[in-house]
């Protein structure tokens, strides 16, 4: 390896260090977040392809640690709902809203999320605090029959709710992932389910905006069903663990810095061999 192949290899450790340093600020600054899941950062070598075993610097790359479950508190919202084990909510986020506020999911594609603070908006759907839509299937309230088939959105609204019952007063998250409707008559009654969603590769998941994670070629389609169970009235805390990205930041503030010294070393060395020349 010359000098200037050091030059190289120096300055993609400092813009990898960089890349680190930019997933842990993220984790920090989402360490209160709902469910969220923290991102690690992965080096790779780069190998010199003149020089046979020669390292010619380094490549760094985010894998999102997604399986590592957070914290579940108990909550006082009865539509709140938190994941104990694997498994995610099936979600969509509108593609557009009209001037009265109403959703349009014309195009939208289904995501996926632990994210459970769900709450009953103006127009009977739930929704999250990232403004994802929850999907389930429905339950016929006289016969107690569920819909089969992929989870669709779930909308309570004069449509589709019983006329016999008065009015929706609440809503509330039974046994695994029952959504269970509060009336004014007296009555509770259970209106749609929730059913989790697996992956069989979900450490390829593609991370999107709203604390939500989309399919891929590599994870695979979601498959319906997941080890997991729902519990009602809790929330998932973040799994970041602020002590741990303390402690990574000073290691890669450290290695940036060590990396700016090779710099000046091959700098010197540089300056010292055209000094030579002249």
């Amino acid at each position: 390896m010359g000098a200037f192949d050091s030059l190289t290899a120096s300055i993609s450790g400092m813009q990898a260090q960089a890349f680190a340093l930019q997933n842990i600020s993220g984790n920090i600054a989402n360490s209160q977040t709902t469910a969220f899941k923290g991102t690690d950062t992965n080096f790779r070598d780069m190998l010199n392809s003149q020089m046979l075993g020669a390292s010619d610097g380094v490549m760094s790359a985010s894998a999102e640690t997604n399986t590592k479950q957070g914290t579940i508190a108990q909550s006082q919202i009865g539509s709140f709902m938190a994941i104990n084990g694997d498994g995610y909510f099936a979600v969509e986020q509108p593609v557009s809203k009209d001037t009265s506020g109403v959703p349009s999911f014309s195009g939208a594609t289904p995501a996926y999320t632990r994210r459970g603070d769900f709450q009953l908006d103006a127009n009977g759907y739930l929704v999250n605090g990232a403004g994802n839509y929850l999907m389930g299937n429905t339950v016929d309230p006289a016969t107690g029959t569920a819909s089969t088939g992929a989870p669709q959105l779930l909308r309570f609204n004069a449509a589709s709710l019983p006329t016999d019952q008065g009015t929706l007063t609440g809503i509330s998250i039974g046994q695994n992932g029952a959504v269970q409707g509060v009336f004014s008559g007296g009555q509770t009654l259970t209106l749609a389910n929730v059913p989790l969603s697996s992956f069989r590769g979900d450490e390829f998941l593609q991370q999107s905006d709203g604390n939500t994670l989309t399919a891929t070629v590599q994870s695979g389609a979601a498959i319906s069903g997941a080890p997991g169970t729902i519990v009602g009235s809790a929330l998932e805390s973040s799994n970041v663990d602020i002590t741990e990205q303390f402690t990574a930041m000073i290691q890669t503030q450290q290695a940036y810095g060590a990396n700016t010294k090779v710099m000046g070393a091959t700098n010197e060395m540089l300056q010292t061999a055209t000094n030579m020349a002249v």
